[in-house]
């Protein structure tokens, strides 16, 4: 009986110890899945930075108009604000690896052409393709997320994604400036095209996650039924495009506000507003910590009121250039807390895993349109009130309006379940 004992005692000795390595390693298998997730997210997002440092060298030697530079520079945002949806449904029944693989074997190829093309129309075609193969990464790379897990790490993990886009459009912009001066511009897209094909080589480690597949109904019944189902991710992509508008806007006029109220030059008022942009992205780590401690969505999309706030102090031209940097600072961090809140949300507006590509898919499409309508509006306004005291007020419409969407958008506060794992 002694022995049988001492047996009984070893065993539940090692077996928490074991237990803790277990979780150890899946933790360890988490991280490394989704830090290449995230990179691809990033370097994906670089297609819409790094053509502003390298537009007046493009300018030079391909011998383009302004109008036709400024076309190749937004020209991702525009594929995005029209295709996000339609591309969505179009990969839904494929692999989401597979996907992420392609779109960014695309996208490394696309640039690879860019980078040796000697022509506006060539370098159109190039960055078109490009454009696809992006708006397949956004759309494929959290569905391969929502496999990783669940629970707090899910929850970590879609928050900190909604931080890539401007991380991936700083790098595009300030690594795009320092090497494109040592390598010139091919170069500089060579090398941008380089790394996104050997991110999708190490994408290939990542596990297979099969395509959700739904039993097919009566045309009318489905549409019907589709319809019901997209209507409060549809509601999350329009307060999504309301927000990202809002960030567009500020980031897009505040150089000239800079410039124009503080006599900054135009290069220092641009570099210091880059900088603001970055420090933002603080605020989507925020989200990250406080979902993970339970804050409700919810409450956090409550930060969107903090933007037109800080914009009435960032362009009110009073109390001086600290102030006005300050102000913007706090439009940043709001912004980009909110930006990853809603990423973070979207499985709380699906009733059904099939439809998470769908929602995805939809906040790509309404973000784009949010931050390709937004920034020329406000400009209106502030032509037509002859002053940069108009921005606050306008974003403050804009804001409350996204807020109201994005409130009705979440079924529940927080990741008790999601709808998603109940209709599943």
């Amino acid at each position: 009986m002694t022995e049988d004992a001492e047996v009984a005692r070893h065993e539940r000795e090692i077996r928490p110890a074991s237990e803790d390595l277990a979780k150890e390693r899946a933790a360890r298998a988490f991280r490394w899945k989704f830090c290449l997730i995230y990179l691809a997210g990033v370097l994906a997002a670089t297609s819409m930075g790094k053509m502003t440092p390298i537009s007046t060298a493009l300018r030079e030697d391909l011998s383009l108009s302004l109008a036709q530079a400024a076309l190749l520079t937004s020209l991702v945002t525009a594929v995005a604000a029209v295709l996000g949806l339609f591309v969505s449904y179009l990969i839904r029944p494929l692999p989401p690896r597979h996907m992420l693989i392609s779109g960014l074997v695309v996208m490394g190829l696309a640039g690879l052409f860019c980078a040796r093309t000697d022509s506006f129309g060539a370098m159109l075609g190039g960055r078109l393709v490009e454009s696809v193969g992006y708006v397949v990464v956004v759309i494929a790379a959290p569905v391969l997320l929502f496999g990783l897990g669940d629970g707090k790490r899910l929850t970590w993990a879609l928050a900190i994604w909604g931080t890539f886009m401007p991380v991936g459009l700083a790098l595009g912009s300030f690594a795009g400036g320092m090497l494109s001066t040592w390598l010139d511009w091919r170069g500089w897209l060579t090398v941008a095209a380089v790394a996104t094909l050997v991110v999708a080589v190490g994408v290939t480690r990542l596990p297979a996650v099969a395509a959700k597949r739904e039993e097919r109904k009566s045309p009318h019944s489905d549409q019907a039924a589709t319809v019901r189902r997209l209507a409060r991710p549809v509601s999350l992509g329009a307060g999504f495009a309301a927000i990202s508008g809002t960030i567009v806007a500020c980031v897009t006029l505040y150089p000239a506000c800079l410039h124009e109220e503080f006599g900054l030059s135009t290069e220092s008022a641009g570099t210091l507003t880059g900088v603001v942009s970055l420090a933002g992205v603080a605020g989507g780590y925020l989200a990250s910590w406080l979902l993970v401690r339970g804050i409700t969505v919810k409450f956090l999309f409550m930060a969107a009121l903090l933007m037109p706030a800080g914009a009435f102090a960032a362009f009110a031209g009073m109390g001086g250039l600290g102030v006005s940097v300050g102000s913007a600072l706090v439009v940043a961090l709001a912004n980009e807390l909110v930006v990853a809140t809603v990423f973070a949300a979207v499985p709380l507006t699906v009733r059904a895993t099939a439809d998470l590509g769908a929602a995805n898919g939809l906040v790509a499409q309404f973000g784009s349109i949010g931050a390709l309508a937004t920034p020329p509006l406000v400009g209106l306004a502030v032509t037509a009130a002859e002053g940069w005291w108009a921005v606050g007020p306008c974003l403050l419409a804009v804001c409350v309006a996204g807020l109201v969407l994005l409130q009705i958008a979440v079924r529940q506060p927080s990741y008790g379940k999601t709808n998603a794992e109940e209709a599943g």
